[in-house]
């Protein structure tokens, strides 16, 4: 007598059989997956070591410079002139500002991205007694125009100080030489400075420009103002002599 479909499934060795049949099924997968898995991880521990873990540098957009940028930490800034540009300008701006809002903060970073002569000699300034830093109710904005790279070592930036305490509003423009340099930092994942990019101000000299003769009025001379190329020389030989 020969079974049907119907007799076999209402067979309970037929049903039993059938479900070890699945569940040794479902144990092989497991086993081989579980198999793949552990090759996986073994592969991705002997491949981890040579990986480069290289961090990176971001420089944000801000007013005068208009523009993002990621670079590797070991980035030569000096070959790129655009970014070259943005740090000079933005120290100026972090100390040239006054906002009695992020002083202090901005006051920090300037500190790590200066010389200790240059930083001791802005800090007389900012707690003098009657200077424009302690002066109450005034606050000033500033408004980059030009940043020049004479040499590997020596900047110059234009800019205009809009100075308002109270109704009254002044409107002044200088003119800012910087000798600068970089020096060697250890970047990791770990240890980020204050001062990833070891940018630091050696020389720090601001000259008041007279807007309406174009005459520059330094605070212990005037001098009048030349052509661009005798600026260049000028400044150029301020700092050669330091070197």
């Amino acid at each position: 007598m020969i079974a049907n479909d119907n007799d076999l499934r209402k067979d309970p060795n037929f049903i039993f059989n059938l479900e070890r049949n699945i569940k040794k099924t479902l144990l092989l997968l497991v086993a081989m997956l579980s198999i793949l898995l552990m090759l996986a991880l073994i592969i991705i521990l002997i491949l981890m070591p040579l990986k480069e873990k290289e961090p990176y540098l971001v420089f944000f957009s801000n007013a005068d410079n208009n523009f993002v940028r990621v670079v590797q930490g070991n980035y030569n800034i000096r070959a790129d002139t655009a970014l070259l540009k943005s740090i000079i300008s933005g120290y100026v701006i972090d100390r040239e500002t006054i906002n009695r809002i992020n002083d202090e903060e901005r006051y920090r970073k300037i500190a790590s991205q200066s010389e200790n002569k240059v930083w001791k000699t802005f800090e007389r300034l900012v707690t003098q007694q009657g200077s424009i830093y302690t002066t109450p109710n005034l606050y000033r904005e500033v408004e980059i125009i030009n940043t020049t790279i004479l040499s590997k070592n020596v900047a110059l930036v234009d800019f205009i100080a809009i100075t308002q305490q109270g109704v009254v509003k002044n409107i002044s423009r200088f003119r800012v030489s910087i000798q600068y340099d970089f020096k060697d930092m250890e970047i990791t994942h770990e240890s980020a400075p204050n001062n990833p990019t070891g940018f630091i101000v050696k020389e720090y000299q601001t000259t008041k420009i007279n807007i309406e003769n174009q005459n520059t009025t330094q605070e212990e001379q005037k001098t009048p103002l030349k052509n661009n190329q005798a600026d260049k020389q000028a400044n150029e030989s301020i700092f050669n002599k330091k070197d």
